[in-house]
């Protein structure tokens, strides 16, 4: 039977962030599985972008992956499309509202950019979401993730930045409905995410019986390029069961 698996990519990120996973994803899964690539859409508020994209999952029994900013908003698709799916893979999130600080950073942000412009993803910023270590015990993996990152940042644009940092400030805390869900749910995190704080993850999670976190080693946000091969494992998993 066919399966579909449908993937949600984070701020700033496009189908190329999934090109490494795809590839090692061929050869293991069944020959009847179907990936594709969504976009986060450039409309309105937050319930406007999972109302959009729940259209777009029109096939049944499918899997549905989200990074990022992507994660978080698959998790409102799973709790609004319920048993049309099979799996939930959440990578990199914790789909949860934003603290106060936060959100003042983020209209920090929108404000600077609107009266400066935006010159592209900053190199600091590419390294806060990487491995502290990466460049010293994989330069040349360093190098393509660090260009893959510029080059989506790129073709993307201002407007996009712009759009999601506006439309993901406001939301609320998905984590306690999601473990009220008949469905499996599956967070994917690295051990080494400055994004993500692992050991309230860890502890939000307790007692949800349909959820099950991993932790990938040596390994920061930006997981679907830093170690595609365990998010290919995962999703292999899922499909030859």
């Amino acid at each position: 039977m066919l399966t579909t698996v449908y993937f949600l990519p984070g701020t700033m990120c496009n189908e190329r962030l999934w090109l490494p996973t795809w590839q090692l994803l061929c050869q293991q899964c069944p020959a009847d599985s179907q990936l594709i690539a969504l976009e986060i859409p450039k409309t309105g508020s937050m319930d406007d972008v999972v109302n959009v994209l729940s259209e777009q999952i029109v096939a049944d029994n499918a899997i549905l992956v989200g990074f990022s900013l992507g994660g978080y908003i698959a998790s409102a698709i799973a709790l609004k499309l319920g048993s049309k799916l099979q799996q939930l893979l959440i990578v990199s999130n914790f789909p949860k509202d934003l603290p106060a600080a936060e959100i003042k950073q983020r209209k920090r942000t929108i404000d600077w950019i609107n009266q400066r412009g935006y010159s592209g993803l900053p190199n600091k910023r590419i390294n806060d979401l990487l491995h502290p270590q990466i460049e010293q015990f994989n330069f040349a993996g360093y190098q393509n993730i660090k260009n893959t990152m510029i080059t989506m940042d790129r073709v993307l644009g201002v407007e996009v930045l712009l759009h999601q940092l506006r439309v993901s400030m406001d939301r609320p805390n998905l984590l306690p409905l999601l473990g009220q869900l008949a469905l499996p749910v599956t967070f994917l995190v690295g051990d080494h995410d400055g994004l993500v704080d692992l050991s309230v993850l860890r502890a939000e999670l307790q007692g949800k019986g349909n959820i099950v976190l991993k932790e990938i080693a040596n390994t920061g946000h930006m997981l679907p390029l830093e170690s595609p091969q365990a998010l290919a494992s995962t999703l292999a998993c899922f499909l030859n069961n």
